[in-house]
């Protein structure tokens, strides 16, 4: 005879609560680690964060840039009556693995004990030099940045959610018998912040050790998503086309040369214009959330205007 399968949609459906179908992006009672915080497109998503509830542990390389988005955040949650949440600040270089694994560690110490299972690492930079004359000590930092940082805050993150895991009790009468781990981490949730470049190569800006990096990283989280789901930790990553953030746009528009390299990276998108920093706020939001993106790991979600389906 053969075996029945069984189907994730009941044959006699009851009716659900409306919160079992609709999922919330609520972040109440949450610790986000935001890498990068002094970024403008990480300044835009740690204002949805705080909306929807969630403390923050930010990290940059300087308190003083950190202290500015503080304040900012605090006078964002008074104009909208947001209740306010605890917002920690931590001078962190990405690219130090014993730095960023001190840091984490000492991250539940500021948040009432609250060992944080919500990421999203932004940090990392570009570097817009012809191939054959990139010195090897600028590209080795921009791999460590990008690529290595990645790994370093992913690990140490999963590293203090594991510290927490509890075993199950062993059916052996061997007092020695630990017994087999269980997954515990429903909630985790490592959100970290790709690049189209990680797929396709930019034109007309040389920038060959970027575009690596950012295929590494898409790599990176597809190999974390499939070891990590037995714990229940998911890894997706974000690959946003250009984003008109404030540096951005000061940038294009001091020079006709700016303004021409506008020109073609917008001639490029299929929507026909770079992207807003509030536009990335949904799929973070979405990657979060459990009851929205349980089943979501290993996931590369290609936030461009359409630019690499040409």
């Amino acid at each position: 005879m053969a075996q029945e399968v069984r189907s994730a949609t009941p044959l006699n459906p009851t009716f659900p609560a409306l919160a079992d179908i609709v999922p919330s992006f609520r972040l109440d009672g949450h610790v986000t680690v935001v890498t990068g915080a002094a970024g403008g497109l990480a300044h835009t998503l740690c204002q949805a964060l705080v909306s929807q509830g969630s403390q923050l542990a930010l990290l940059d390389l300087k308190l003083e840039s950190l202290e500015f988005v503080r304040k900012e955040l605090e006078l964002f949650q008074v104009q909208n009556n947001i209740t306010p949440v605890e917002i920690s600040l931590w001078a962190c270089d990405i690219s130090n693995a014993d730095e960023v694994e001190m840091i984490v560690k000492s991250i539940p110490g500021s948040h009432q004990g609250i060992v944080p299972q919500k990421l999203v690492h932004t940090a990392g930079f570009c570097q817009n030099i012809n191939a054959h004359e990139y010195d090897a000590a600028k590209a080795q930092m921009l791999v460590n940045v990008n690529l290595l940082g990645s790994l370093y805050i992913c690990q140490s993150m999963s590293r203090l959610l594991l510290a927490k895991r509890i075993r199950r009790k062993s059916i052996s009468s061997d007092v020695h018998e630990s017994g087999e781990m269980m997954p515990q981490f429903p909630e985790a949730s490592f959100v970290l912040i790709g690049s189209m470049s990680g797929l396709i190569v930019n034109t007309p800006q040389p920038q060959c050790a970027y575009n690596m990096s950012k295929a590494g990283v898409i790599h990176l989280v597809k190999s974390l998503a499939a070891e990590w789901a037995k714990y229940g930790i998911r890894v997706n990553a974000i690959s946003p086309g250009y984003i008109a953030t404030a540096l951005t746009k000061k940038v294009i528009s001091l020079s006709p040369e700016g303004a021409a390299l506008q020109k073609e990276w917008i001639d490029r998108i299929p929507i026909g214009r770079m992207a807003e920093p509030k536009e990335f706020v949904g799929s973070m939001l979405y990657l979060l959330s459990k009851s929205a993106s349980s089943y979501t790991t290993g996931e590369n979600m290609v936030v461009d205007g359409g630019y690499v389906c040409w």
